[in-house]
């Protein structure tokens, strides 16, 4: 088998919107998105199959929801850096940085802070 190498970002959210203008956002600033989810299954078949180097998170789910679905997208492939976007709830960004989430982002944000988070975040290969 191929090691296919990571690059690109997957955008996952459940408004179409708002996945929408994150990927318009990381496209102006030169990013390839390289797919899209609007649920937790399908981010987990997009990173197994797209090996993306950045994943951007924007579900409304449980807390406990979101540190399962990070530790699956991380047991798939644990090189995946992991950006989640929350709205403002009491310890949910020292969480899913505990469980390896990379940054985390608090709503309201700029385009232009979560541009450079990924920037940041992106590995390098």
């Amino acid at each position: 088998m191929i090691d296919v190498p990571h690059s690109g970002v997957i955008v996952a959210g459940e408004i179409p919107l708002l996945r929408v203008l994150l990927k318009m956002a990381l496209e102006d600033s030169g990013f390839n998105v390289v797919g899209e989810a609007d649920d937790a299954q399908s981010l987990l078949i997009l990173s197994q199959s797209l090996k993306p180097a950045v994943v951007l998170i924007d579900f409304n789910i449980e807390q406990s929801g979101l540190v399962r679905l990070i530790e699956d997208i991380l047991d798939v492939d644990p090189v995946i850096s992991i950006v989640v976007i929350s709205d403002p709830i009491e310890g949910v960004g020292e969480t899913v940085l505990a469980v390896g989430a990379r940054a985390f982002l608090q709503k309201p944000f700029s385009m232009y802070d979560m541009t450079e988070t990924v920037r940041k975040v992106k590995p390098v290969f």
